[in-house]
Protein backbone atom coordinates (compact mmCIF):
# COMPACT_ATOMS: atom_id res chain seq x y z
CA UNK A 1 0.00 0.00 0.00
CA UNK A 2 1.22 3.57 -0.99
CA UNK A 3 0.21 6.08 1.11
CA UNK A 4 -0.30 9.77 -0.29
CA UNK A 5 -0.79 12.91 1.17
CA UNK A 6 -3.13 15.31 -1.08
CA UNK A 7 -3.27 18.99 0.02
CA UNK A 8 -3.63 22.72 -1.20
CA UNK A 9 -5.19 25.95 -0.34
CA UNK A 10 -9.11 26.35 -0.57
CA UNK A 11 -9.98 26.53 -3.65
CA UNK A 12 -6.89 24.73 -5.36
CA UNK A 13 -8.56 21.92 -6.42
CA UNK A 14 -7.44 19.12 -3.86
CA UNK A 15 -10.64 17.22 -3.54
CA UNK A 16 -11.42 17.45 -6.90
CA UNK A 17 -7.99 15.70 -7.34
CA UNK A 18 -8.79 13.24 -4.52
CA UNK A 19 -12.60 13.12 -5.78
CA UNK A 20 -11.04 11.64 -9.70
CA UNK A 21 -8.12 9.09 -7.79
CA UNK A 22 -11.54 7.77 -5.89
CA UNK A 23 -12.44 5.97 -8.46
CA UNK A 24 -9.46 3.95 -9.73
CA UNK A 25 -9.82 0.67 -8.59
CA UNK A 26 -8.12 -0.31 -5.11
CA UNK A 27 -7.97 3.38 -3.73
CA UNK A 28 -8.93 4.88 -0.41
CA UNK A 29 -9.30 8.33 -0.27
CA UNK A 30 -9.37 9.28 3.91
CA UNK A 31 -10.95 12.90 3.83
CA UNK A 32 -9.50 14.72 6.83
CA UNK A 33 -12.43 17.46 6.90
CA UNK A 34 -15.19 15.29 6.23
CA UNK A 35 -14.10 12.58 8.69
CA UNK A 36 -13.03 15.60 11.69
CA UNK A 37 -16.48 16.92 11.09
CA UNK A 38 -18.02 13.65 11.95
CA UNK A 39 -15.99 12.45 14.74
CA UNK A 40 -16.84 16.26 16.38
CA UNK A 41 -20.78 15.32 15.68
CA UNK A 42 -20.24 12.30 17.79
CA UNK A 43 -17.87 12.96 20.49
CA UNK A 44 -19.21 14.77 23.24
CA UNK A 45 -16.23 15.09 25.29
CA UNK A 46 -13.97 16.44 22.19
CA UNK A 47 -17.22 19.23 21.97
CA UNK A 48 -17.18 19.61 25.78
CA UNK A 49 -13.20 20.59 25.30
CA UNK A 50 -13.83 22.90 22.17
CA UNK A 51 -17.20 24.83 24.34
CA UNK A 52 -14.29 25.29 27.40
CA UNK A 53 -11.75 26.51 25.30
CA UNK A 54 -14.16 28.65 22.56
CA UNK A 55 -17.02 29.71 25.23
CA UNK A 56 -20.62 30.20 24.26
CA UNK A 57 -20.09 31.71 21.18
CA UNK A 58 -19.65 28.41 18.79
CA UNK A 59 -22.79 27.11 20.21
CA UNK A 60 -26.52 27.55 20.23
CA UNK A 61 -28.95 26.19 22.69
CA UNK A 62 -26.25 24.85 24.87
CA UNK A 63 -24.75 22.31 21.29
CA UNK A 64 -21.84 23.07 19.38
CA UNK A 65 -22.65 24.91 16.00
CA UNK A 66 -19.71 23.72 13.26
CA UNK A 67 -20.40 26.69 11.36
CA UNK A 68 -19.65 28.80 14.40
CA UNK A 69 -16.59 26.85 15.28
CA UNK A 70 -15.24 27.21 12.25
CA UNK A 71 -15.90 31.40 12.30
CA UNK A 72 -14.21 31.10 15.66
CA UNK A 73 -11.49 29.06 14.83
CA UNK A 74 -10.30 31.10 11.61
CA UNK A 75 -10.54 34.59 13.41
CA UNK A 76 -6.96 34.24 14.01
CA UNK A 77 -3.68 32.36 13.99
CA UNK A 78 -4.05 31.32 18.06
CA UNK A 79 -7.36 29.94 17.75
CA UNK A 80 -6.80 28.02 14.29
CA UNK A 81 -3.32 26.20 16.82
CA UNK A 82 -6.13 25.78 19.70
CA UNK A 83 -8.90 23.69 17.26
CA UNK A 84 -5.87 22.12 15.70
CA UNK A 85 -4.26 20.72 18.57
CA UNK A 86 -7.06 18.94 19.84
CA UNK A 87 -8.34 17.78 16.48
CA UNK A 88 -5.28 16.42 15.18
CA UNK A 89 -4.75 13.71 17.55
CA UNK A 90 -7.98 12.73 16.63
CA UNK A 91 -7.72 12.93 12.97
CA UNK A 92 -4.25 10.77 13.07
CA UNK A 93 -5.66 8.06 15.04
CA UNK A 94 -8.58 8.01 12.72
CA UNK A 95 -6.03 7.67 9.76
CA UNK A 96 -4.01 4.68 11.51
CA UNK A 97 -7.42 3.18 11.65
CA UNK A 98 -8.55 3.36 8.46
CA UNK A 99 -5.02 2.20 7.29
CA UNK A 100 -5.67 -0.65 9.35
CA UNK A 101 -9.05 -1.43 7.75
CA UNK A 102 -8.49 -0.79 4.02
CA UNK A 103 -5.15 -3.20 3.61
CA UNK A 104 -5.95 -4.21 0.46
CA UNK A 105 -6.11 -1.32 -1.15
CA UNK A 106 -3.12 -0.13 -3.14
CA UNK A 107 -3.16 3.73 -2.96
CA UNK A 108 -3.97 5.14 0.31
CA UNK A 109 -5.32 9.09 -0.41
CA UNK A 110 -5.67 11.33 2.96
CA UNK A 111 -6.94 14.54 1.39
CA UNK A 112 -6.41 17.35 4.29
CA UNK A 113 -5.47 20.81 3.26
CA UNK A 114 -2.83 21.08 6.45
CA UNK A 115 -0.66 17.76 6.17
CA UNK A 116 2.19 19.62 6.63
CA UNK A 117 0.86 22.29 9.54
CA UNK A 118 -0.56 18.40 11.15
CA UNK A 119 2.65 16.89 10.42
CA UNK A 120 0.91 14.19 8.71
CA UNK A 121 3.68 14.29 5.94
CA UNK A 122 5.90 11.97 8.62
CA UNK A 123 3.45 9.07 8.44
CA UNK A 124 2.67 9.00 4.53
CA UNK A 125 5.18 7.84 1.48
CA UNK A 126 4.88 11.15 -0.63
CA UNK A 127 2.86 14.51 -0.24
CA UNK A 128 1.26 15.62 -3.61
CA UNK A 129 0.55 19.67 -3.61
CA UNK A 130 -1.99 20.61 -5.96
CA UNK A 131 -1.53 24.70 -6.66
CA UNK A 132 -3.42 27.03 -8.11
CA UNK A 133 -3.42 31.09 -8.76
CA UNK A 134 -4.93 33.16 -5.90
CA UNK A 135 -7.17 34.56 -8.03
CA UNK A 136 -8.59 31.54 -9.35
CA UNK A 137 -8.46 30.10 -5.98
CA UNK A 138 -10.73 33.05 -4.67
CA UNK A 139 -13.08 32.26 -7.32
CA UNK A 140 -13.63 28.64 -7.34
CA UNK A 141 -13.64 29.05 -3.40
CA UNK A 142 -16.91 31.10 -3.76
CA UNK A 143 -18.87 29.15 -6.17
CA UNK A 144 -18.33 26.36 -4.26
CA UNK A 145 -18.92 27.54 -0.71
CA UNK A 146 -21.53 29.27 1.26
CA UNK A 147 -18.93 31.57 2.83
CA UNK A 148 -17.93 34.99 1.98
CA UNK A 149 -14.90 36.53 0.13
CA UNK A 150 -13.71 38.14 3.32
CA UNK A 151 -13.74 34.58 5.10
CA UNK A 152 -12.01 33.04 2.13
CA UNK A 153 -9.29 35.87 2.65
CA UNK A 154 -8.63 34.92 6.20
CA UNK A 155 -8.77 31.06 5.91
CA UNK A 156 -5.82 31.74 2.87
CA UNK A 157 -4.27 34.13 5.04
CA UNK A 158 -3.91 31.29 7.67
CA UNK A 159 -2.32 28.64 5.53
CA UNK A 160 1.09 28.00 5.15
CA UNK A 161 2.35 29.70 1.82
CA UNK A 162 2.43 27.93 -0.81
CA UNK A 163 5.63 28.43 -1.89
CA UNK A 164 6.87 26.81 1.45
CA UNK A 165 4.54 23.83 0.70
CA UNK A 166 6.19 23.46 -3.08
CA UNK A 167 9.65 23.37 -1.45
CA UNK A 168 8.62 20.13 0.37
CA UNK A 169 5.90 18.28 -1.23
CA UNK A 170 7.14 15.16 -3.02
CA UNK A 171 4.93 16.15 -6.40
CA UNK A 172 3.35 19.50 -7.23
CA UNK A 173 0.40 19.64 -9.98
CA UNK A 174 -0.66 23.29 -11.11
CA UNK A 175 -4.37 23.11 -11.68
CA UNK A 176 -4.61 26.63 -13.68
CA UNK A 177 -6.39 25.10 -16.48
CA UNK A 178 -9.70 22.69 -17.34
CA UNK A 179 -10.48 19.75 -14.79
CA UNK A 180 -9.35 17.86 -18.22
CA UNK A 181 -6.18 18.98 -17.78
CA UNK A 182 -5.73 18.44 -13.72
CA UNK A 183 -7.35 14.72 -14.58
CA UNK A 184 -4.69 14.01 -17.54
CA UNK A 185 -1.72 15.20 -14.94
CA UNK A 186 -3.57 12.88 -12.30
CA UNK A 187 -3.62 9.84 -14.33
CA UNK A 188 0.08 10.23 -15.25
CA UNK A 189 0.96 10.46 -11.27
CA UNK A 190 -1.46 7.36 -10.21
CA UNK A 191 0.35 5.20 -12.99
CA UNK A 192 3.70 6.12 -11.46
CA UNK A 193 3.06 5.77 -8.14
CA UNK A 194 1.20 2.03 -9.04
CA UNK A 195 4.11 0.92 -10.48
CA UNK A 196 6.11 1.76 -7.23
Amino acid sequence: MYKLGITGGIGSGKSTASDYLSLKPKVYVFNADKEAKKCLKKSLSLQHKLINIFGNDITEGGKLVLSKLAQVAFKNKMNQELLNGIMWPEILLLIDKSISENKQVDLFIVDAALIFEGRLNNILDAVLLIKTNDKLRKRRAIKRRSISLVEIEKRMALQMKEKEKEKIADYVIHNDKQEVDLFKKIDSLYKKLIKK
